[in-house]
Formats: structure tokens, C-alpha cells, sequence
């Protein structure tokens, strides 16, 4: 069994949506010094690799911390949507993988944009559900959609329409994810973000438990 780390690292001068402030990662103590290590964390919760709860764009929507733990620890299909470029999916596009989804299973969206984390690339780079997609595929009854780029909407939207869609249905949305190349069709994920009351959305590790 193989563990594959589907997280980008937190840091300083990390990539960020635009818009979004900086975080700093900062050293307050070191063992050296003060005989301890100790540092200071300083970031918004939609940032890297993260959950969004329905709660980030639903009035009375699910936080973080009431999403059942059989929703975070679970299987996950992973559909290979790369070598057309960035953009939206249609309903014609997910339309062959509907019967590999059960209910409670995450999709991941393999565009092969996280060779891309760093560069102007990557914030046009990778494929996402179009609205008519989007509604077919919450239909199948799936826990959430993971993407290897930053949103599930294209970064110039001002209505985040297809946001809505998924976190209206109560389905979680996981941006920002790699290493998604290196998972099987059908694998099993353990989604972690951190545990904060009344979250909208946080920070997550997330793996996968793959067979050698």
C-alpha cells in the first residue's frame, strides 16, 4: 500500500487566488534560542488545498465540523480530464462516467494543472463542470468534487453560479489538489481539513490509500 499525498504545502509566497491576502508562516521561539520551537500562523481558511463547506456561499448551509466523518473518509472516482486544456465540461463530457459514481463517493477531476501550481498557467488550466454538468452529476448522489485548480467556477466569475450549484445541493468542493496522476480509477481518500467550530471552509490534508 502505497500513501500518496493529494496537498500542496502552506507558505509564505505560496500561490493565492487572486485577490486573497498573503499568509505569513512565522518563527516566534526557536530551541536554539529559547529551548523550544514555536511559530505563528497568520492566513484566510479558503487558501491551498481546501474544503469548501455549503456554509461559504449557503445561508443555513452545512460547516465543516458537521459534515459526517463517512463523507471525509471514503471512496473517490478519479476521471482523467487532461490533454484538452482548461474549461468547462459539459453534461456530454461526464455523461460515460456517471455509472462509476456511487453514492457517497467524491469525483476528482484530474486535469493535469498542478505541474502548473506557481505559474499564471494554473489559473486557467484545468477542466470543471459546466452548470448542466454540475446538476447531472450531484444527481448521482456523490459526497463532493475534488479539482487539481483553484475553484469550481473560472477565477473571472463575479456570481460563482457554479458554486451554488454544488454547495446548494449540500456537496463539498476541494480546490487546489495534486498528485491526482497518481491514483487509480476507484481509490480510497481521507479528507482532513482542520477541525474549527462553525467553519465555512479550511485548510485540508488529504491522501489516498493506493494498492502496490
Amino acid at each position: 500500500m502505497r500513501i500518496v499525498d493529494l496537498s500542496h504545502h502552506l507558505a509564505n509566497g505560496m500561490p493565492l487566488y487572486p485577490g486573497i491576502p498573503d499568509p505569513s508562516f512565522t518563527d516566534i521561539a526557536s530551541v536554539e534560542t529559547d529551548g523550544y520551537a514555536m511559530s505563528t500562523y497568520k492566513l484566510l481558511n479558503h487558501i491551498g488545498t481546501h474544503v469548501d463547506a455549503p456554509a461559504h456561499q449557503i445561508a443555513g448551509g452545512d460547516t465543516l465540523d458537521e459534515i459526517p466523518l463517512e463523507r471525509l473518509v471514503t471512496d473517490a472516482v478519479v476521471v482523467d480530464v487532461s490533454g484538452n486544456g482548461g474549461g468547462p465540461l459539459s453534461a456530454a463530457d461526464v455523461e460515460p462516467h456517471l455509472a462509476k459514481i456511487r453514492e457517497g463517493d467524491l469525483l476528482l477531476l484530474h486535469s493535469d494543472n498542478a505541474r502548473n501550481w506557481g505559474s499564471e498557467a494554473y489559473w486557467t488550466g484545468w477542466r470543471y463542470p459546466d452548470a448542466d454538468a454540475s446538476r447531472r452529476l450531484v444527481e448521482t448522489g456523490l459526497s463532493g468534487v475534488g479539482f487539481d485548480g483553484p475553484s469550481a467556477d473560472p477565477v473571472d466569475t463575479t456570481t460563482f453560479d457554479l458554486h451554488k450549484i454544488w454547495l446548494g445541493a449540500g456537496r463539498l468542493i476541494i480546490e487546489n489538489m495534486t498528485n491526482l496522476g497518481e491514483l487509480p480509477e476507484r481509490v480510497q481518500v481521507v479528507v482532513a481539513p482542520m477541525k474549527v467550530r462553525a467553519a465555512n471552509g479550511a485548510p485540508a490534508r488529504i491522501f489516498a490509500f493506493v494498492p502496490d
